[in-house]
């Protein structure tokens, strides 16, 4: 995060669209970050295609909204289909939490810059 902002000073990467970010997908900011980790947690779910078994994400409210406009149009046109398709046939659900249940969410919990940040993402079953 410091790398980003001595590289890139004034830049408001929050407030700026994803796909007008320097460097493309290839930005090393933090919004990137976590659209790449949800393109491989993505990846993982859909090799698994062929187990019946559910996936459940829970998001707080701002991550909620960046994972459906942003991570999920920032797919490769593949997974953006296959992940459209598994939430229209259920087998990925995704839940919006409150701000007062923000411990619960996916993003804060393992993403970059989360509360209580974990190495790896969670084994899927």
């Amino acid at each position: 995060m410091d790398d980003f902002e001595k590289e890139y000073p004034g830049f408001d990467w929050k407030n700026t669209p994803a796909y007008k970010h320097p460097g493309g997908r290839n930005c090393p900011c933090p919004k990137h970050e976590y659209i790449r980790e949800q393109i491989n947690f993505t990846k993982q779910v859909n090799k698994k295609g062929n187990d019946p078994s559910k996936v459940t994400l829970k998001f707080c409210p701002e991550h909620y909204k960046v994972y459906l406009d942003e991570v999920i149009p920032a797919m490769p046109l593949k997974y953006k289909l296959l992940t459209k398709i598994a939430l229209k046939l259920g087998a990925i659900q995704i839940h919006q939490l409150t701000h007062m249940q923000s411990d619960m969410c996916f993003y804060c919990k393992f993403g970059s810059g989360g509360h209580e940040r974990k190495s790896e993402l969670p084994p899927v079953d």
